[in-house]
């Protein structure tokens, strides 16, 4: 990697314009329909902006609303050259999130298309812009010179909005030194290159998007976004990856196990994919042990973080195979961060006690927009040395293992107590789901009942047996009170597990 590249960049754009330089003519992103290529999307991001700046939203927010595609990317640097954050507005969600998301930003301007124009117009009226009208304006270089000018590596880049346990959306306010820091990271550490073709799965709304984005234009490297509608069909998601040369996943697991579910790559293996990395979720060790059966050659990382930092604070690359009954380990801090493990007193805790993971370093966002209170809980001096400024209190249970990786236990939030014992409930799935035929599950704790109830996936499920084998490995109190099997789980738009739908369906069996 050349030296240029290790340098710390003050804006991400400098990025896209080495990138466009270098590899004018090269696809940067692509989806089923149409592509850009390096030199149009540093053009079509200027006109943009410059679109942006005519109807008066220079260095102020902006929302996103379009169908997922290469006109997101190409907006998201429009909004960056405009130097304004964006926040990238999910169509598929319900309006009333959506309005509040739009009360909490205060966009200048709403970036939209022919097909979300009503849907934006009824969120900010006389303000929606069109992107590829926007697109086709000659670039005012003089203007954006003058913006970034008067940029900072410490302005926002993005606003993400994550779900607040009151209902209302929390803002995670992101900068230009956050995603310069935490990609340039995660682009070094995965040997990310200009020879990598990412087969993009996650959302642009949602932080996993972060990595692959941000490292693909970083790199120079290619990025293919694959259609929603084929992980419905998975065979035609495989030969999409293999037509599209796609050699590296950053996906969900709940995405990946699709593929040992149905055993998918039995009858159609992937050609091309040596790189495969995974977050937001625990994963399945029998699911990640059916990739790497099928995927001898491949590398494989566990990576794990909150949306406050960035995307990532620990990873582990796989470099045994574990057993199926064995959890595996989310690893250790990425370098440049502190990350802690602090016990409810306060101490540091020992290696096999659990203790919340803070987190401390670059990567780490600026708070929550518009919300001091929550800031103030969540961002705090560090509690071991407060002259190190603010860590983050991620919420994780987590504990140190002998090897020196950390393992996730669960959340602060999915932690109950019943009958005056603690329990866990990502503990109940990691037993669970070494139980032989159980494809994914979810355990869900029904207050009104007092009843841990357990969602399992599976061809032909037997719950006796599944049942029998969980009061083996489980002591009596944490033994799921009901087993119900679904054909599928039901998903959220992040392509995760819907906790809360499964909540409402325990709740009406």
């Amino acid at each position: 990697m050349s030296d240029e590249k290790n340098q710390q960049v003050a804006n991400v754009l400098e990025w896209l314009e080495a990138s466009a330089a270098a590899h004018p003519d090269k696809v940067a992103f692509a989806d089923d329909a149409s592509e850009l290529t390096y030199a149009r999307l540093e053009r079509g991001a200027r006109s943009v902006a410059t679109g942006l700046a005519r109807a008066g939203a220079v260095r102020e927010p902006v929302a996103i609303l379009l169908p997922r595609g290469v006109l997101q990317p190409l907006a998201m640097f429009g909004v960056a050259y405009s130097g304004g954050p964006y926040v990238v507005l999910d169509s598929g969600s319900p309006r009333e999130r959506l309005a509040k998301i739009v009360a909490s930003m205060r966009p200048a301007q709403l970036l939209c298309c022919d097909e979300t124009r009503e849907l934006g117009e009824g969120l900010l009226p006389g303000r929606c812009l069109d992107v590829r009208a926007a697109a086709s304006l000659e670039p005012d270089d003089e203007l954006l010179a003058d913006v970034r000018l008067a940029s900072s590596p410490e302005d926002l880049l993005y606003v993400l909005y994550t779900s607040g346990s009151t209902g209302t959306p929390k803002g995670v306010m992101v900068t230009h030194a956050n995603v310069a820091s935490y990609v340039s990271w995660f682009a070094d550490t995965f040997g990310i290159d200009e020879s990598t073709v990412f087969g993009s799965q996650t959302p642009f709304y949602f932080s996993m998007s972060v990595s692959d984005l941000f490292a693909c234009v970083r790199q120079g490297a290619t990025m293919q976004i694959v259609p929603r509608a084929l992980f419905s069909f998975p065979v035609r998601l495989v030969e999409f990856l293999n037509e599209r040369r796609v050699n590296t996943l950053y996906w969900v697991p709940t995405a990946l196990q699709i593929f040992s579910r149905w055993d998918v790559l039995s009858v159609a293996p992937l050609e091309f994919v040596r790189k495969v990395m995974f977050a937001g979720e625990v994963m399945p060790t029998p699911t990640l042990n059916y990739w790497m059966d099928h995927l001898p050659e491949a590398r494989f990382a566990d990576l794990f973080g909150p949306t406050e930092t960035t995307d990532i604070c620990t990873y582990y690359k796989v470099d045994r195979r574990l057993a199926d009954d064995e959890p595996l380990p989310i690893g250790r801090p990425c370098e440049g961060l502190r990350a802690y493990v602090l016990t409810e007193d306060g101490r540091q805790a020992k290696v096999g006690e659990e203790g919340e993971l803070y987190v401390g370093g670059p990567f780490v966002a600026k708070g929550y927009l518009g919300d001091a209170r929550r800031t103030m809980q969540a961002f705090v001096p560090d509690p071991l040395d407060p002259a190190r400024g603010l860590v983050y209190r991620t919420g994780d249970i987590v504990r140190m293992g002998e090897d020196g990786n950390l393992r996730y236990v669960s959340r602060k939030d999915t932690q109950i107590k019943r009958s005056g014992y603690r329990i866990e409930l990502g503990e109940v799935e990691a037993a669970a789901v070494a139980v032989e035929g159980v494809g994914s599950c979810a355990a869900v704790f029904e207050a009104a009942r007092d009843q841990i109830v357990l969602f399992c996936t599976g061809r032909k499920l037997d719950r006796d047996r599944v049942a029998k084998a969980l009061r083996a490995r489980l002591p009596h109190y944490m033994v799921p009170d009901r087993i119900e099997t679904v054909r599928t789980m039901p998903l959220n738009r992040n392509g995760k597990i819907d906790r809360h739908a499964l909540a409402a369906l325990g709740a009406s069996a």
